[in-house]
C-alpha cells in the first residue's frame, strides 16, 4: 500500500497537497486502513501532511528507497544480530537490495 500509494503521488504533476480519502478511491484502498499507512510514513519524513479543508498528504523526502518504505511500515531489519545466525547473510542481501531500489526520486 505505501508503494503504490508514493508512485500515485508520484504521477501528478503538481506536488501539492491530496486528501487521503482521494487517494483511497482511485487506488480502491480502505481510507482508515491508509490513513494509518500514512501516519507511518508521515513519522519518517517520507510524506507531510496538512490538516483542514485544503490539507491532506504529498512527498516530502528527495529519495524514497523499497527499503525506506520497509522501514516505516513494517519496522527494520536486524541482519546485525538476527534470531537464527544463518539468516545474517541473506537478511542483509535483502537489506542492501531494497535499498538500491529507488522508488521516488525528486527532479
Amino acid at each position: 500500500m505505501s508503494v503504490e500509494t508514493i508512485l500515485f503521488l508520484k504521477k501528478r504533476k503538481k506536488n501539492d497537497y491530496l486528501q487521503a480519502s482521494e487517494i483511497a478511491k482511485s487506488l480502491n484502498f480502505s481510507v482508515g486502513y491508509l490513513q494509518k499507512v500514512i501516519q507511518m510514513l508521515s513519522r519518517q519524513g517520507i510524506v507531510e501532511c496538512k490538516r483542514g479543508r485544503i490539507g491532506g498528504v504529498r512527498i516530502r523526502a528527495r529519495v524514497i528507497t523499497l527499503l525506506d518504505l520497509w522501514k516505516a511500515t513494517c519496522g527494520g531489519l536486524d541482519y546485525a544480530n538476527p534470531t537464527l545466525a544463518v539468516m545474517k547473510r541473506p537478511l542483509k542481501a535483502f537489506s542492501d537490495s531494497m535499498g538500491k531500489v529507488v522508488v521516488y526520486r525528486k527532479k
